[in-house]
């Protein structure tokens, strides 16, 4: 990648997340890199603290509004998701693996989740992508 002039256009909470929003601005056609923050200075016994642990995400300048935007759009959903709606109510999800009932906030629909009991992973809701692939299990 190479960037004319490079700008930092996020910061992100952790690598992972870094890792994910480039992957993210590629799949949209703007290139993007990201510099992990390995260092242990910021580590302590409850994770770590803020102002000390940057993973960069850097773009070109001449795309740094387009992947601002991105951005913007995915932290949007990202807090529609964990924001409890008033009124709405809980989806019931039955583990495959052990049987057991989990509830879960609507506001997850559509997600993969962990189950409560045995930690497996369970679909919350509907998935709209079962369909697109493949033969159907019989």
């Amino acid at each position: 990648m190479d960037f004319q002039k490079p700008v930092i256009v996020y910061t992100a909470a952790t690598n992972l997340e870094a890792h994910l929003i480039v992957e993210m601005l590629l799949t949209s056609g703007i290139s993007a890199h990201t510099v992990e923050d390995q260092s242990g200075v910021s580590l302590w016994a409850f994770g770590t603290i803020s102002q000390f642990h940057k993973p960069n995400i850097w773009v070109d300048e001449s795309t740094a509004q387009q992947a601002a935007d991105l951005i913007r759009d995915f932290e949007e959903q990202r807090k529609a998701r964990n924001t409890p709606v008033d009124g709405a109510g809980e989806i019931q999800v039955s583990c495959e693996d052990c049987g057991k009932t989990t509830s879960f906030p609507s506001s997850l629909d559509g997600t993969t989740q962990v189950c409560q009991h045995c930690g497996a992973y369970v679909d919350v809701g509907e998935l709209g992508w079962d369909e697109d692939f493949g033969e159907p299990e019989d």
